[in-house]
């Protein structure tokens, strides 16, 4: 039997409420996050720009073999290659075309081998030694890396640096988004975390701009590293998470810290009342603690029938999301017309991506507006096969690409809500780091799908048509997943397998149930408010945790 929520407990919301809630100090470190989302949104796909080929054609031909040779071919006798145009690349640098094409794939792949290893580290790195070590740190080496990278004189050492800064950015990416989940109330936490993710979409769309004006690779690589620099200088400035601090039992630190909030936040509270809070809602972590001794790994995601289930279908979308989402990106340049115009609309495009997934899972449910974004981003992949080959129809690809990325970049955020609300309170961490686990791997294979597009007698929407593909499984297989947003969200395995699945279709939000405290969930701050002064008769059980992506 789950103890019931005593009436003088507190959770850490009540504490944020005390010193101001989002006031404005609470305000001015989140615009800090959302700022330092911008260098990461440029960091990430600068790839698509140093890995572009320019036109090139034969200028040196070995007298065996035929005396012609097509421009922008690849002959068996050609000893020269001479590139055109402005742009340079690390094509041009160290001549990635023809049987060097294996390599510039390999650079790309390297960096988002970065990523998965950069998640693991800095993410255990933030637990142990703080948000702010692991905020500023991931900062740094991503500076570093980046600048490192834009002067390279081999291939070796630009390679080595491009995984520095892939695991520099995934550190960035996850620590600046757990620090604003922790100084944002339940209420706002949805808000706050679509709005952070569109500044990263923001970086995005600044680097074609870059990109465009820009066009020798090295000074694009400084362009997009060093701005990351200046952030360093707030070291003195941002303060460690208080929720942080309390769960490291530095509580004297958190105390001086949330009276900093409430001061900063113009609020007058009774120091008394928030050391009692403090110590109070210490206590009740240690009992829920200690009501949780089992541990509990990866093998309990796969022991019991609907766990597994979850885990298969959630760890196969969350793959198929992270390659079709870099493989749009990095086919960028197999589109027609401008390559600088198509990836600023490509970017473009996230942002009502993102709005929508808000609006539609907010009123109809998690399970099927997720497969249905993702079965209409393949099946615009798929339409790439009705499209004649002729030069005069390759807009239409183009325009099928971009659904296609406003699409996979709606499932790529449901993904992580459906994900967290399927999984058990006691094993959700471990199922989120498995299922990130998968989205690195389809990362990592990305760039030699697209690959596939140069190699001889291989039609340039060659990737499109397998992404699409992948997407239409990934949407079919979805909707075996059960329906979330009007169920509570379970305590245990044993939960999870006894409560019965949802599988009903909801119309524009008619339908209410109680639900948690959605730390993730697409709730508003009234629902939050009315459900939290109801939680003296909740169990701890019927809560959710306030980890969140």
């Amino acid at each position: 039997m789950q103890r019931a929520r005593s009436k003088n407990s507190y959770e850490f919301d009540d504490l944020l409420a005390m010193v101001g809630g989002f006031g404005r100090y609470t305000f001015l470190l989140y615009a800090f996050m959302c700022i330092m989302s911008l260098p990461i949104g440029l960091q990430q796909l600068v790839q698509v720009f140093y890995g572009a080929t320019p036109k090139y054609s034969c200028v040196s031909l070995s007298p065996q073999g035929n005396n012609t040779c097509k421009a922008g071919t690849c002959c068996e006798n050609c000893t020269e290659y001479k590139f055109t145009g402005r742009l340079t690349s690390a094509v041009t640098e160290w001549d990635l075309i023809c049987d060097r094409k294996h390599l510039k794939a390999m650079t790309q792949s390297v960096y988002m081998a970065g990523l998965l290893v950069g998640s693991i580290a800095f993410s255990t790195l933030s637990d142990h030694f703080g948000r702010k070590i692991g905020v500023f740190l991931s900062i740094f080496f991503m500076v570093v890396g980046g600048t490192v990278s834009a002067v390279a004189d081999c291939l070796s050492l630009f390679s080595l640096f491009r995984f520095v800064a892939g695991a520099a950015t995934a550190g960035c990416l996850l620590v600046r988004f757990v620090y604003c989940m922790e100084i944002i109330q339940i209420g706002n936490r949805t808000a706050g975390g679509i709005v952070n993710n569109i500044f990263v979409s923001i970086g995005f769309t600044t680097l074609s701009l870059l990109a465009y004006l820009i066009r020798d690779w090295r000074y694009l690589m400084l362009a997009v590293s060093l701005p990351g620099a200046p952030l360093l200088l707030c070291w003195w400035i941002i303060p460690e998470s208080p929720r942080w601090l309390i769960a490291k039992d530095r509580l004297d630190e958190a105390y001086e810290l949330l009276t900093k909030y409430a001061k900063r936040n113009r609020v007058d509270i009774d120091s008394t009342q928030l050391k009692h809070a403090i110590q109070e809602f210490k206590k009740e972590e240690v009992r829920n603690r200690n009501e949780n001794r089992k541990h509990y790994g990866i093998l309990d995601m796969f022991r019991t029938p609907k766990l597994r289930k979850r885990t298969v279908v959630c760890g196969f979308n969350w793959f198929v999301n992270a390659l079709v989402y870099f493989g749009i990106n990095l086919n960028v340049g197999n589109l027609a017309g401008d390559m600088y115009l198509n990836f600023f609309i490509l970017c473009i495009v996230e942002i009502p991506g993102a709005l929508l997934l808000w609006v539609f899972m907010s009123r109809f449910g998690r399970r099927i507006p997720y497969a249905s974004f993702m079965i209409i981003g393949g099946l615009a992949g798929m339409l790439v096969l009705a499209v004649p080959s002729d030069e005069g129809y390759r807009f239409i690809v183009t325009i099928l690409a971009v659904i296609g990325k406003a699409c996979i970049l709606a499932t790529f955020l449901g993904i992580y809500v459906f994900t967290v609300e399927l999984y058990p309170t006691i094993i959700r961490n471990t199922g989120i780091g498995v299922c990130s686990m998968m989205a690195r791997v389809g990362s990592i294979i990305t760039p030699y799908i697209v690959l596939l597009a140069d190699l001889p007698s291989m039609s340039k929407t060659l990737p499109l048509v397998i992404f699409g593909v992948l997407g239409i499984m990934a949407g079919i297989l979805a909707l075996w997943l059960p329906e979330t947003l009007y169920s509570p969200m379970p305590q245990t395995v044993e939960q999870a397998e006894s409560w019965e699945e949802d599988y009903k279709i909801y119309c524009c939000g008619r339908h209410r149930a109680p639900k948690e405290e959605a730390s993730i969930g697409l709730m508003d701050k009234e629902e939050a408010k009315e459900h939290r002064n109801s939680a003296t008769e909740t169990p701890d059980s019927e809560k959710k945790s306030e980890t969140t992506l």
